[in-house]
């Protein structure tokens, strides 16, 4: 991991890609099957993602041909182009955590008419992603989730048919260079998203993540007519409207026409209440009054008669009474804000919970109306998207992200308080040895054995985290300087003694160490003990 001599190869580009432009035309396909080869390829195409679009900060745009699509990535080029102006790009094909990319030593406009670029249309199916990797596609769904991260927003779509169950991602980074706030977007809104299709890889053990990033804006619409409004306001007016109805049947209104036309309405709502996913109860003074069969099968019980007569407080935890026990003198206008909680079912089993309230009158008296939807597996597929975002999979703890977000703030803190830090970067040696001779299974062990080893060895308050393949990094707080000289030694020690029995290939990890320059960013202290390593790595050049 030298970064000085990285950072001298890639200021060559320019000349190099400037001595290959004889290079004949391929097609993009042909292009990505040099990956890894390190041979210059030049490709024409049309621009589907423009400058400025998919990054604020480096030139990074996306192109396609007849045969594939791929995103041309530079830190120097600074060419201004549009979405379907004809190029001509040289460079090497790449990947950077999992995305392939043409690193671009040159790129020269085409003069040729500007065309619009039509995407691909595209079902909601995660599986079609890889056909599609880097073209310009258009998907349309419903959406099925949505969320932030310290990387960006993210937005899951479902299939418009309830009965397809894949989904599809969308991704929008924190440095997107176009103002696209998915936040606007409502659960089950009808969405049609275009944009390039890219994949994501953290660690090189992780698995790939695939996404659309959408362009600008524009390029995520909801249809006019097909927004999605907050469910309760729907089931809050067909409760509503059924109490009129039965408040109107009492005997206010006893013309033939007027009790048909009641009945018909009433037995429309009861059949839309019954087919309802979300459950819905009427509770009066804490008894429940009104339930319908998804409230039954949410709370463990055979039928909605079950619960009619039993007392809310069997079903709800002391904390969420309050707020489901809305004040009859209420307007009926009003509604407590969503939240999220959870129910005691029949059996004792707590389930994941959306919730919110509105009073009403049931029966000609105040009632309040409780809306309920299991949010089970959202919640988990949000807690897989957080561990895939800051953990390391294979021992579990911080990975580069990770590190990043931890250390940034702890680093922050310690310069308030003028507090001194050391950063450790340590790697296993001849990992690649171990590989060779038994196989990679053996190296996830060595890799997870100097993971709890170092981690051991390290206070709670200290960020570690495996920084990639057989590196890892450390942030030791305030008195680290104490025993910084003293790592290697523990280390080695928590290795030997972490060692699992009849392991037959010897498990040893080299450390450098840097002091944290409160003047400097940390990236520098990372760079330090990153020479500290290999310079001592330097010494012991002949072990295995």
């Amino acid at each position: 991991m030298r970064r000085t001599a990285a950072a001298i190869a890639f200021a060559a580009w320019p000349v190099l890609a400037t001595a290959q432009k004889s290079r004949p035309l391929i097609p993009i396909a042909q292009a990505i099957r040099t990956l890894d080869s390190g041979d210059s390829v030049r490709v024409a195409g049309r621009i589907t993602a423009g400058t400025g679009q998919l990054q604020s900060t480096v030139f990074d745009v996306a192109m396609e041909d007849s045969s594939g699509g791929i995103r041309v990535f530079s830190r120097t080029l600074e060419t201004n182009v549009n979405v379907g102006d004809s190029v001509v790009v040289t460079g090497i094909v790449k990947t950077y955590r999992g995305n392939l990319e043409i690193v671009g030593g040159s790129l020269d406009i085409v003069q040729a008419p500007r065309i619009r670029m039509e995407p691909a249309i595209i079902a909601v199916d995660h599986s079609l992603l890889p056909k599609f990797a880097g073209r310009l596609v258009r998907a349309r769904g419903r959406v099925a989730g949505f969320g932030k991260s310290e990387g960006g927003q993210y937005l899951r779509l479902r299939d418009l048919n309830p009965d397809q169950t894949g989904t599809l991602t969308i991704w929008v980074p924190s440095n997107h260079g176009e103002p696209i706030d998915l936040s606007r977007v409502l659960y089950e809104d009808s969405v049609t998203v275009t944009g390039i299709i890219s994949s994501y890889r953290d660690n090189a053990d992780d698995p790939l993540v695939w996404q659309i990033v959408p362009r600008t804006r524009d390029d995520v619409s909801v249809p006019q007519g097909r927004r999605g409004v907050p469910v309760e306001w729907l089931y809050t007016a067909l409760a509503l409207s059924l109490l009129a109805a039965v408040w109107l049947y009492s005997g206010r209104y006893r013309a033939y026409s007027q009790v048909r036309a009641l009945r018909e309405t009433e037995a429309r709502y009861h059949q839309l209440l019954a087919l309802s996913p979300d459950a819905v109860i009427v509770h009066a003074d804490g008894e429940i009054r009104f339930a319908n069969i998804a409230a039954a099968r949410l709370l463990g019980l055979e039928s909605e008669d079950s619960l009619r007569g039993r007392l809310l407080k069997d079903f709800v935890p002391a904390e969420l009474r309050e707020m489901l026990d809305a004040p009859p003198a209420a307007s009926v206008d009003v509604r407590t804000p969503r939240l999220r909680g959870q129910l005691r079912s029949n059996t004792g089993r707590l389930v994941d919970v959306e919730l919110t309230a509105s009073p009403c009158l049931y029966l000609d008296r105040p009632a309040v109306v409780v809306l309920a939807r299991d949010i089970t597996q959202q919640l988990r597929y949000e807690r897989d998207l957080h561990a895939l975002a800051l953990v390391d999979e294979l021992t579990g703890l911080a990975n580069r992200r990770g590190f990043a977000f931890f250390a940034e703030a702890e680093v922050a803190r310690a310069r308030r308080e003028k507090q001194n830090h050391v950063v450790v970067f340590a790697d296993i040696d001849g990992l690649k040895q171990i590989n060779d001779a038994h196989g990679h299974a053996a190296g996830d062990v060595a890799i997870r054995v100097v993971a709890q080893a170092f981690k051991s060895i390290l206070r709670e308050s200290d960020i570690v985290a495996r920084w990639g393949g057989d590196e890892f990094v450390a942030l030791i707080g305030e008195g680290g300087e104490a025993v910084a000289g003293q790592l290697g030694a523990r280390l080695t020690g928590a290795i030997s003694a972490l060692r699992p029995p009849g392991v037959a290939f010897t498990i040893r990890a080299s450390v450098g160490v840097s002091t944290l320059d409160p003047l400097l960013p940390l990236t520098d202290a990372m760079d330090r003990a990153d020479e500290a390593l290999y310079q001592k790595k330097g010494t012991r050049a002949g072990d295995a």
